[in-house]
């Protein structure tokens, strides 16, 4: 009977560069799915490698979600569904083809990314034993202003407080549910784009130990990497630190502090604690959604 292939995870919130860690991990050599099977934007990405999402997985996060990842669901919500017959056999049937296809195309890992898997990592990871997980780390304000660009919101009105909010929560989730695990490595995006061959080559060295392979062709699967990575990739440089910004509180800032260290020490000890949403934060993100949703639809809330 063949080996399993190992399963890859790309973590991230949106926008903190995800897409191009995952063109990385597929260039190191795992699958990421058929080409049909992949969602693309040629206009948004012209070499037409796309967000590197595979579809069935976006469309389950979709019914996870209920259709809204601006929002993230209570846990009590998700654990539900994970108990739940029918999102259990759609869960693992999505796996078993990503391994049948795995083998298939004889790649010894898989990968799978979407920038939506920390609002509903608490249901994954009930079904992928052993994952591989790669966590991007990018400066939260960079990742705000790109995702506001996404939704049409102009710079200057961007509420700042709210994506601070939503990215600590999605920062908090990734790390207590990988923390247990060895088989993590973080990679600091600002990093990866102005030392490119130092970030891949670390990634590279990780991928091969974890999923104990030859470093004979060590060379090439670098070479296959490193093309992807383009200064032009940072759309978005934000000066300040979280420090210099009012909108932060200090857990938020203590937070990015302590994702910076664990690109350098990846089991430093975590203590949720530290870093504690403040009360009334989901209360928040729905007054923000609802706001949005009004706006889509030319609508202004009442006084």
């Amino acid at each position: 009977m063949p080996k399993l292939p190992r399963r890859i995870i790309v973590l991230g919130v949106l926008r903190s560069g995800t897409s191009l860690t995952a063109e990385l991990v597929r260039r190191w050599g795992a699958y990421a799915g058929a080409e049909d099977h992949l969602w693309k934007s040629e206009a948004d990405d012209p070499r037409g490698y796309g967000y590197m999402e595979y579809i069935p997985l976006q469309e389950l996060n979709d019914e996870l979600l209920d259709g809204n990842d601006r929002l993230p669901p209570p846990p009590e919500v998700l654990a539900a569904k994970a108990a739940n017959p029918t999102y259990q056999e759609k869960a693992r049937r999505l796996i078993q083809a990503m391994e049948a296809e795995t083998l298939k195309n004889q790649a010894v890992a898989w990968v799978w990314k979407d920038a939506r898997l920390p609002l509903t990592l608490p249901f994954w990871v009930n079904f992928w034993d052993e994952a591989i997980y790669i966590i991007p780390v990018r400066h939260p304000a960079e990742t705000i202003l790109s995702a506001a660009k996404t939704e049409g919101v102009d710079e200057e009105n961007v509420p700042y407080s709210a994506g601070l909010a939503y990215w600590q929560y999605c920062l908090l989730t990734i790390l207590s549910y990988t923390q247990s695990t060895p088989a993590k490595i973080f990679i600091a995006y600002d990093q990866l784009i102005a030392h490119p061959l130092l970030e891949c080559t670390r990634l590279c060295h990780f991928l091969n130990q974890q999923c104990e392979i030859s470093s004979a062709d060590f060379q090439s699967k670098l070479d296959a990497m490193l093309p992807q990575v383009s200064k032009s990739q940072r759309h978005y440089h934000h000066q300040k630190s979280l420090a210099e910004m009012e909108q932060t509180t200090r857990e938020q800032r203590a937070l990015y502090n302590f994702l910076r260290l664990k690109t350098l020490y990846p089991d430093e000890a975590f203590n949720p604690d530290d870093f504690a949403l403040y009360p009334g934060w989901r209360e928040y993100l729905q007054s923000m959604d609802l706001l949005l949703t009004l706006q889509a639809f030319g609508l202004r809330p009442t006084t």
